[in-house]
């Protein structure tokens, strides 16, 4: 991709390079904790992102306890990813400094993968939910959001029987003033509705699920639930899976991320144009298919060859370099506008992710960028009018 950035000479430099950092503000800046939160979840970033709400994935899956998620694989043969606050996420101060970046580059609400922890045999799952528990005990929440992804996978499928007191647990997370809303009521994501037929056994269980869910939140006081479910249309998808979700009750259409719906081979790298490609027509074709609200997903990039997990079967889109992602991020603010009958009124884009480094999708400033992937998200979304390139 040539780019031609109309950015301040001095940053464009930056983002070619990627060697800017995001630095905190200067002590005391900002940081309010006694204050109260915004009311319903609307924090500062959107207003310095001209209404936009921008949302990241935050996977907390990086602890000192034994897991395949930091392996020498990743830290040994690739060093240069490691985050500026460190490999591990599994401290109040490290919590504490993500937040100020995420909010320095305009992010305004981490949208946290939350685990029914209780299935799983493994003992290096039960860090999972961390990173939100930081977050809540954060001197820094003041500056993002937060709402709940619920990843229903193995083996963190609850039981049917478990449904209700897994609703108790949510709505008290609901009930927090900085909790994202959408249509007035609180953000509630599903990774799979897939595995949610699992759990309950047929879209007609899935459907009166979501409705107690949506009555126990009255009952709490609530206005109800707004459920956004990820939804994927590969280019030959199969169109009854369109009528499951709709019978199923879901209030909007999102995803996790996008990638290897073009056809990529195993150990193949592709270029990340090619990423950038294939997400923006899946934008496309959700909105236009499936007859519901749709919260764009930008896939920020996918590069697993550095995941023990899929060092074998690894998709890999190669080449992301700032610039390149720049040009990414207003792409996604004008098809908000130009389809905005299709989104929620609350121009929410979601990024995957925040901290996916094993993946090849965070954002988080490391060694290898120094923060330019966060300063570029901060220009695509802060000035007046989207860039272009």
């Amino acid at each position: 991709m040539r780019a031609r950035l109309r950015i301040p000479a001095a940053l464009r430099v930056l983002l070619v390079s990627g060697t800017a950092i995001l630095a905190p503000a200067a002590p005391g800046a900002g940081v309010r904790s006694a204050a109260p939160h915004a009311p319903h979840g609307v924090a500062s970033a959107a207003r310095q992102t001209h209404g936009y709400r921008i949302g990241a994935y935050y996977f907390s899956g990086w602890s000192h306890a034994p897991n395949n998620n930091l392996t020498p694989l990743l830290t040994q043969r690739y060093p240069l990813a490691a985050p500026l606050s460190g490999w591990y996420d599994d401290s109040q101060r490290q919590v504490d400094q993500t937040l100020v970046q995420a909010a320095a580059s305009g992010i305004d609400f981490f949208a946290f993968d939350w685990y029914d922890l209780a299935r799983s045999p493994y003992p290096s799952d039960q860090t999972l939910n961390e990173g939100l528990h930081y977050y809540l005990r954060s001197t820094q929440r003041q500056r993002l959001n937060f709402c709940l992804t619920f990843v229903d996978q193995e083996p963190f499928l609850p039981r049917a029987r478990d449904w209700p007191s897994l609703i108790a647990l949510w709505l008290a997370y609901f009930r927090q003033s900085d909790y994202v809303r959408v249509n007035g009521k609180p953000l509630f994501i599903i990774f799979s509705p897939e595995r949610m037929r699992t759990i309950f056994g047929s879209s007609r269980a899935v459907r009166a699920a979501l409705t107690l869910l949506r009555a126990r939140a009255r009952a709490a006081g609530l206005p109800g639930v707004s459920i956004a479910v990820a939804t994927t249309l590969t280019p030959h998808y199969n169109p009854g899976r369109i009528g499951q979700v709709l019978s199923e009750g879901y209030d909007l259409t999102t995803g996790y991320n996008y990638h290897g719906v073009g056809g990529e081979q195993d150990n193949v790298a592709v270029p990340y144009a090619r990423l950038v490609q294939e997400n923006e027509q899946m934008w496309d074709r959700v909105a236009r298919h499936v007859p519901l609200p749709y919260i764009p997903v930008l896939t920020t990039g996918w590069d697993q060859r550095f995941s023990a997990r899929e060092l074998h079967r690894a998709i890999i889109y190669a080449g992301r370099t700032p610039a390149q992602f720049f040009c990414y991020r207003p792409a996604a603010r004008r098809w908000l506008d130009q389809t905005a009958p299709r989104t929620p009124r609350e121009k929410i884009v979601l990024l995957f992710a925040g901290n996916e480094i094993g993946e090849g999708g965070a954002i988080v400033p490391t060694k290898a960028d120094g923060g330019a992937y966060a300063v570029a998200l901060q220009l695509a979304f802060t000035p007046a009018q989207p860039p272009t390139c």
